[in-house]
């Protein structure tokens, strides 16, 4: 199938899985987070909360959000005040 060995579509299968399965945990964390920070009196911005598509697209392009994220988690924690 494609010209791959038997052994290489495993891997790659592997691979995929491992990749939807760390943006399911991206997408936890993330909704985890933002319940948190709504719990502690945090004002969150009506566009963090996500539906069902939302969910599924990021969960296809979490590193991205998972740079952004990091990005505004340490902009916050770390930023110095004036």
């Amino acid at each position: 199938m494609f010209g791959f060995s038997k052994n290489k579509r495993k891997i790659m299968l592997r691979f995929i899985l491992w990749y939807l399965f760390l943006g399911v945990v991206f997408n936890f964390v993330v909704d985890i987070s933002t319940e948190y920070a709504k719990s502690k009196g945090v004002k969150v911005p009506d566009q963090s909360n996500w539906n069902w598509s939302t969910r599924i697209m990021s969960a296809f392009i979490w590193p991205i959000g998972l740079i952004f994220y990091l990005k505004g988690y340490i902009n916050e924690r770390y930023k110095t005040k004036k």
